[in-house]
């Protein structure tokens, strides 16, 4: 049984009483000169949340590398004013740091923290997050500071590795200008140096049988009979004459755009976008898509000798599992295979025994859920479903690398790495930690509540049971159901909107106008306003539309679906666009297909 990963056991011997500080200081001399950046991401978090103050104590923090500790594990001890976070290797500094400024309590003007021990030994060694910049959403459009401290944000809680478009993104190439991706790639480069400088580990796509739109239309891949997993047009089969070196030729291009990096491993991806049905590629999981990544193996390896290869199995059937479990038998350079789906664990895996001993890591699906779009409604916690989906494969998971399209889903982040971090710890626990952290002054309990109450009315599907697409706004099927539902949400509605003005006065004042908090509110805001209404736009919510418009850069998303353009995945309704067109810019989506 894994262990409980962090430990916030005091010593028995001291007081119970934390010691109160006006100020920090942090010591880095014992750390390589490229690690003293670290002291400003520490301190700039104190200060958001506690202003320095000249008068009273100061809080010394002592940052030292120490061998007799192994992997990521940190110790921080805390005695008589100082504070020393030892670990075996920089990412494990991070990690602990991270531990020591969650352990302190924050005031108006001043903070607390009680000496003793603390630890942070990770049950699980894979957690990476995949931040998708595509699509016009926050990510494509943060600027370069922005994207770098999110990055800092997500490594003081325990995320060691990070992936992402490196290069512009394909399905916003045709209407990006050179300016445009000048800035990306240099955001690309930053963003690669950080992690680089956080000791933490890049990892980037492996390749998949995916294409421009402007392919040869005689290598187009034959759909899916059945349907789904992303066939939209721009898949290439690798059997017909040609294609496969066309596919090796656009593999060659992208190793030599990201040969520059310091990149720790690729992934592999089947579906959504990929795949083909015809009789020589069928089934894809087990035959086209195994012989097609070998061949990108060979050459990702030769780019980067002593990088992770990662085997997504993402969308798999049981044919596809079948003949997929007959090439394990025979492979030997899968270094962990990535399982998951948009619902519950996959049941193959689970009912039958790896041929070989493989790790498992899987791919949470933490954004595309319950809601279109996503994020348009603000922040969407989702504690209690990120458990449950966990318990189902806690005991043959090693990790995870979950997905991510905005900031929209930052309590779930938090979520699915606290419980990976440490299993014996529950959602509720994971969510108080980020209560104290996040939004200090607030009670975790009310904390606790308010996202089991927007959990409880996020999800929701039309009579038929299947999502409804209305141009690009939210969906009817939110509005969509029998009355007596729709007035037992409008009464928890109005319940979280009390709840979230009683936080709302709690919270330090410093953090009260914080993005996480502003998009949790405003959620709880339109809410409250669309099943008083009954209305996906009442006059109520337009102003929080707009706040979540600029919280998430989805100003173009906006004007496209004003144009007409099909676009807007993350944009909140701000305008009437019901009747936007699918016109095809670089790819019109079918049901919600998307590159990964």
């Amino acid at each position: 049984m894994k262990r409980m990963a962090i430990c916030l056991a005091a010593f028995a011997a001291l007081a119970a009483e934390a010691a109160t500080y006006s100020r920090m200081e942090v010591d880095v001399s014992p750390l390589p000169a490229d690690r003293a950046f670290f002291r400003r991401v520490l301190l700039s978090r104190v200060w958001s949340r506690t202003p320095a103050s000249s008068a009273g104590r100061t809080l010394t923090v002592r940052l030292s590398l120490d061998d007799s500790l192994s992997g990521e594990n940190a110790a921080v001890r805390v005695a008589d004013g100082v504070a020393e976070v030892r670990g075996g290797r920089f990412r494990a500094l991070v990690f602990g740091a991270g531990l020591l400024l969650r352990t302190i309590r924050y005031g108006a003007e001043a903070f607390e923290l009680a000496d003793g021990e603390y630890r942070f030994e990770p049950a699980n060694a894979t957690r990476i997050a995949y931040l998708a910049r595509h699509f016009d959403n926050w990510y494509q459009w943060a600027s370069m500071d922005e994207l770098i401290r999110y990055v800092d944000d997500l490594a003081l809680w325990g995320i060691n590795g990070f992936t992402t478009q490196l290069v512009y993104p394909v399905v916003d190439a045709a209407k990006s200008t050179a300016s445009e991706r000048a800035v990306f790639e240099a955001i690309s480069d930053a963003f690669a140096e950080r992690v680089r400088q956080l000791d933490l580990d890049l990892i980037v796509s492996g390749g998949s049988n995916c294409a421009p739109s402007n392919m040869p239309a005689r290598f187009r891949a034959e759909k899916d009979p059945k349907g789904g997993r992303g066939a939209d047009d721009f898949n290439v089969c690798p059997e017909k004459p040609g294609a496969l070196d066309y596919l090796l030729s656009l593999r060659r291009d992208a190793l030599d755009t990201v040969r520059k990096f310091p990149i720790s491993g690729y992934t592999y991806w089947p579906f959504d976008e990929g795949g083909c049905a015809c009789g020589k590629c069928a089934p894809w999981g087990g035959r086209g898509y195994v012989k097609l990544i070998e061949r990108f193996r060979d050459m990702n390896a030769k780019a980067h000798p002593g990088a992770r290869h990662i085997v997504s199995t993402w969308f798999f059937r049981d044919d596809d599992w079948e003949m997929f479990y007959r090439y394990l038998e025979r492979q030997d350079w899968i270094d962990a295979l990535m399982i998951d789906g948009h619902g519950d664990f996959p049941e193959y895996p689970l009912k039958h025994p790896f041929p070989k001993r493989i790790p498992v890591i899987t791919f949470p699906e933490i954004s595309m859920w319950g809601r279109f779009p996503w994020g348009g409604t603000g922040a969407n916690p989702l504690p209690a479903r990120f458990e449950r989906l966990y318990r189902q494969c806690e005991k043959i998971a090693t990790g995870f690398e979950l997905y991510s399209e905005g900031l929209f889903e930052d309590v779930n982040k938090i979520v699915v790495n606290g419980l990976y971090v440490s299993p014996g710890r529950t959602g509720s626990d994971v969510l108080a930690d980020y209560a104290r952290w996040e939004l200090p002054g607030c009670d975790a309990k009310d904390f606790i509540e308010l996202c089991n109450r927007m959990e409880d009315v996020y999800e929701t599907r039309s009579p038929g049971g299947k999502w409804g697409w209305r141009g690009c706004v939210v969906a009817n099927y939110l509005l969509d159901g029998p009355p007596e539902e729709l007035v037992r949400r409008a009464t928890v509605a109005c319940g979280t909107r009390a709840l979230a003005d009683r936080i709302d006065r709690s919270i330090l004042p410093n953090m009260r106008s914080c993005w996480r908090w502003r998009q949790l509110y405003l959620r709880a805001q339109i809410d409250e306003a669309i099943f008083a209404a009954r209305d996906i736009r009442p006059a109520a919510a337009l102003p929080a539309y707009a706040e979540l418009l600029r919280l998430y850069h989805a100003e173009r998303q906006a004007t496209e679906l004003q144009d007409g353009i099909w676009c807007g995945y993350t944009c909140p309704p701000v305008t009437e666009h019901e009747n936007a067109k699918r016109q095809r810019l670089h790819y019109e989506p079918k049901g919600g297909g998307r590159v990964k």
